[in-house]
């Protein structure tokens, strides 16, 4: 199962405010292991926290121009209720006045799952 956020995005809080400097864009890729079910929308808050947190450390303090891709696919050894999910989020890193919008860009866009996601492995 694939889903994506389509073409970058800024989030709509960010999108007519201009930022004081902007800085290169980075990707942030990410694998995890589930049962259970898959709450993509979830998963896709933990990938773009780390790229947060990555972006904080480059003296950024918000994200622009985001873009995610989801694929959720069986594990090689076929267990029925696992699911291994990988994720990767990209953004431009720059600084604002304005505080960062601290979720996903179209998240709605998410596929996943039906059930309770419990994370085996991250």
């Amino acid at each position: 199962i694939r889903s994506s956020s389509g073409p970058a995005r800024t989030n709509d809080t960010l999108a007519n405010t201009k930022p004081l400097k902007v800085g290169p864009r980075v990707a942030h890729t990410e694998q995890f292991l589930c049962r259970g079910g898959v709450d993509a929308g979830r998963l896709l808050d933990l990938s773009r926290k780390g790229l947060y947190s990555t972006a904080r450390e480059m003296g950024g303090n918000v994200l622009l121009e985001e873009q995610w891709d989801c694929s959720i696919r069986y594990p090689k050894l076929q267990k029925r209720d696992e699911f291994k999910v990988t994720i990767c989020y990209s953004a431009t890193v720059a600084r604002s006045f304005w505080p960062d919008a601290q979720r996903p860009i179209d998240v709605e866009a998410a596929k996943g799952i039906k059930g309770l996601m419990t994370i085996l492995d991250r």
